[in-house]
């Protein structure tokens, strides 16, 4: 994107180089959506594009191995007690304000597999 003026975008075509001016009262820019999860381990299932699978998004192939009697909740991953929320989840809507409520949803989430574990530890 070029231009001199808020109202004036131009969008570069980067093959071209040729500009086009389009008049816009509103732009959104995304600068990209890699989610850079090769640092997980790999017992943290991910899609093709290195999103997380969580919740009802897990495979076949994740859930054979899932070891507790209980389904993962809707943000936890193939590894029990390992959360994801946001741009890094598969099938997320990728903006911020959906992030912090899948966050808020999972700190409940979280909650009750700790209450979980201190059942199972009494």
């Amino acid at each position: 994107m070029v231009g001199s003026q808020p109202r004036d975008p131009q969008p570069l075509d980067q093959q071209t180089d040729a500009r086009t001016t389009v008049a816009a009262d509103a732009l959104f820019v995304l600068i990209g959506a890699h989610p850079n999860t090769d640092w997980l381990p790999p017992a943290i299932a991910r899609d093709a594009y290195g999103f997380v699978l969580t919740g009802t998004d897990l495979g076949a192939d994740a859930m054979a191995g899932w070891p507790l009697e209980r389904p993962p909740s809707m943000f936890e991953t193939s590894l029990p007690g390992v959360f994801a929320v946001g741009d890094v989840r598969a099938r997320s809507v990728k903006r911020v304000a959906s992030a912090v409520g899948e966050g808020s949803v999972a700190i409940s989430q979280i909650h009750r597999h700790l209450d979980t574990l201190r059942m199972v530890a009494v």
